[in-house]
């Protein structure tokens, strides 16, 4: 099977911009997923929303407007100045590449075609740039692939560079896309959507295995899922009417977690799915030493505490979060404590479709101690002792 060039990818993504209605625009994106083998399959899904990686990546461009203008600088040999000018001209830089390229004089002869595939390795060789001098390496890279570029690749080229495609395209309508493409029902496109937050996987799945594929998705370690959110009531008695099996626990004024086991390997990701796990030492030591279970899936709440034993501010885990160096030295400064009040995932059982008073069960037979670090949950219906509560 030929490569689909990645000028498919801009003409389809042209054709959407000028493009208003949500239906034609799913029909457009379904019938381009139709003409990708497996592998382009599992990344123009990320491409046509504006992303070069998944969420949970652990690899991201790096690559901001100043590196852009500087690999324009060097693909097209114009200033910075220049650049800007036609960047206040048209308001987009998408279009101000498209222009820059339409200007060139010397066209690069017997260029390379431009692939899809090309383009993601080229990425994902940019992406994996790091250390000194990593920022010429990526300028060079990112001009060598700009160079290759006809004026219409250039600017959806520039646009994911950024990771602002601007065509409108969302999770919605790929959902719908894939569903439409290869047949199959959208609950069960959505489902292997909300298990793997990845739609190359479940775009692949639904080809290559239809819908008997989408129901065989589980959850997995290390591929970290979107985080749960709670629906807002007015009032106890409102959320009462709206539970039929409620449970109460402490809000903690911290910040979310969700951690990933699989044997000797621990993963611990933030609420918007950044890899935490290094800047937060503690709570890998206390998942190793006091939970039990060859692999699992928690959701729970990290808080910081000051020497009173009180909740200090949500920045200062924000620090610990962000913090890259001198770690055992924050450590001591804003000490961390886990709470967790979910297990979605265990030894191969994904267990998000129990109710929670079974899944609470489960969470509290891994405890391998009386002081793990399992939140306080009540199952209560008496407003009066929901109120004492809280």
């Amino acid at each position: 099977m030929t490569e689909t060039l990645f000028l498919d990818f801009a003409q389809v993504c042209s054709k959407i911009e000028e493009t208003s209605g949500s239906i034609e625009i799913t029909d457009l994106v379904a019938d381009f997923f139709k003409r990708l083998d497996d592998e382009e399959l599992s990344i123009v899904p990320h491409l046509i929303m504006g992303k070069v990686f998944p969420e949970w990546s652990p690899y991201e461009l790096g690559t901001g407007p100043s590196l852009l203008f500087d690999a324009i600088s060097l693909a097209y040999g114009v200033s910075k100045d220049e650049i800007e000018n036609v960047l206040r001209s048209t308001g987009d830089i998408g279009k101000t590449l498209e222009t820059l390229s339409k200007r060139r004089t010397q066209q690069t002869l017997f260029a390379e075609e431009l692939t899809i595939k090309k383009v993601h390795a080229s990425f994902l060789e940019i992406a994996k740039k790091g250390g000194k001098g990593s920022q010429k390496m990526k300028v060079k890279l990112l001009a060598e692939l700009l160079l290759q570029a006809s004026p219409l690749e250039a600017r959806y080229l520039a646009r994911l560079v950024l990771e602002e495609l601007r065509i409108g395209v969302g999770e919605g309508i790929v959902r719908d896309a894939i569903a439409k493409a290869f047949n199959v029902d959208v609950d069960l496109v959505e489902r292997g959507l909300m298990l793997t937050n990845d739609p190359g996987v479940v775009a692949t799945t639904a080809k290559t295995r239809g819908e008997d594929g989408l129901r065989s998705i589980e959850l997995l370690p290390g591929r970290p899922v979107k985080m749960m959110l709670a629906q807002v009531a007015s009032g106890i008695e409102d959320a009462l009417s709206q539970i039929s099996d409620p449970a109460v626990e402490w809000k903690f004024d911290g910040t979310r977690v969700q951690i990933h086991k699989e044997k000797d390997m621990v993963e611990i990701y933030s609420r918007k799915l950044e890899n935490v796990t290094k800047s937060i030492p503690e709570i890998v030591s206390v998942v190793k030493n006091k939970l039990k279970g060859d692999s699992f899936i928690l959701d729970g709440e990290v808080i910081a505490i000051d020497e009173a034993g009180k909740p200090r501010p949500f920045q200062d885990i924000l620090r610990r979060f962000r913090r890259k160096y001198r770690i055992e030295e924050m450590q001591s400064l804003i000490p961390l404590h886990l709470h967790l009040f979910d297990i979605l995932y265990l030894d191969g059982r994904t267990l998000i479709d129990l109710p929670l008073r079974e899944r609470r069960k489960i969470l509290e037979g891994i405890a391998t101690s009386d002081d793990a670090p399992i939140a306080e949950h009540h199952l209560v219906r008496e407003v009066d002792v929901i109120e004492r509560i809280y």
